[in-house]
């Protein structure tokens, strides 16, 4: 269990950060700014402070209301287990496949962060937990359905991690996967929950790249939504394909469209 003391005068402040803390391995304790805080008792001090902005002091960080958001915890969670020790032992990384990907990172038991990406930019956020919560033993969890989805991101990650010492890569049956939604979940999408359950279930090991294959259903389908986006274009089959692949995002792919028609309305 973390304890941090929180240091404001800002009520406001004070009791949302208490109410994010619910149901968590986070203690939190009020101090007004002019309270002496005995430091050996807590693992972190918070304070709306500013000049302890300025200030920068080890064991204190300044944030401010419009700081406070879904991730404040977990990452002062991890932020302090860090502190403890240098990394942890094992993360977890939970991945829901679908248009919109949730991913979730649970270091040695915790939940630490959890979001939804877009598969373009799902590598990026992996790297970012590698970096943000640095551990012994990573697994990567990835549901199996819509599979023609599910080995894309798969490919994808093995081509950019393989390389990285203790990290393993599973496909989880999401058949047998049940999402469970606690208080401190309220606040996720679907896809982010569902990550977290895929990222608690052991999975099938996976040492290659698997066969990849883009259905016609799923290019009709990307092609679809970039007439909605757009309003009035449709993308061929081929910018289509790039986009199920993750090689460039679905906005990318309609600049290109846009830029080919311009072309030809010149010529």
């Amino acid at each position: 269990m973390a304890v941090i003391a929180v240091r404001t005068n800002n009520m406001r402040f004070y009791y949302k950060l208490l109410k994010l803390s619910q149901n968590t391995s986070l203690r939190v304790k009020f101090f007004s700014e002019n309270q002496p805080i005995p430091l050996k008792h807590f693992d972190l001090i918070i304070t709306t402070d500013e000049d302890v902005h300025e200030q920068s002091n080890n064991g204190v960080i300044h944030l401010r209301y419009e700081d406070l958001g879904v991730d404040t915890v977990p990452n002062l969670i991890g932020l302090i287990a860090r502190n403890q020790s240098p990394c942890f032992q094992k993360m977890l990384i939970g991945i829901d496949p679908g248009e919109k990907i949730g991913v979730a990172a649970i270091c040695d038991g915790m939940t630490l962060s959890a979001k939804t990406v877009y598969l373009e930019t799902l590598n990026n956020t992996i790297q970012g937990f590698l970096l943000t919560f640095p551990s012994e033993k990573i697994i990567v969890r990835i549901g199996d359905k819509p599979i023609s989805i599910s080995t894309v991101v798969f490919n994808r990650i093995f081509e950019a991690f393989q390389n990285i010492p203790n990290f393993h890569l599973e496909i989880v049956n999401e058949a047998a996967t049940n999402v469970k939604t606690t208080s401190s979940q309220s606040d996720l999408s679907l896809d982010e929950k569902a990550a977290i359950a895929i990222g608690f279930r052991e999975g099938q090991p996976k040492t290659h790249m698997v066969r990849t294959e883009i259905p016609l259903g799923r290019v009709k389908e990307i092609q679809n939504r970039s007439r909605e986006l757009s309003g009035n274009l449709t993308i061929d089959s081929k910018l289509a394909e790039q986009v199920a692949l993750g090689k460039i995002s679905i906005e990318d792919a309609l600049r290109v469209k846009t830029e080919r028609k311009d072309s030809k309305k010149e010529n």
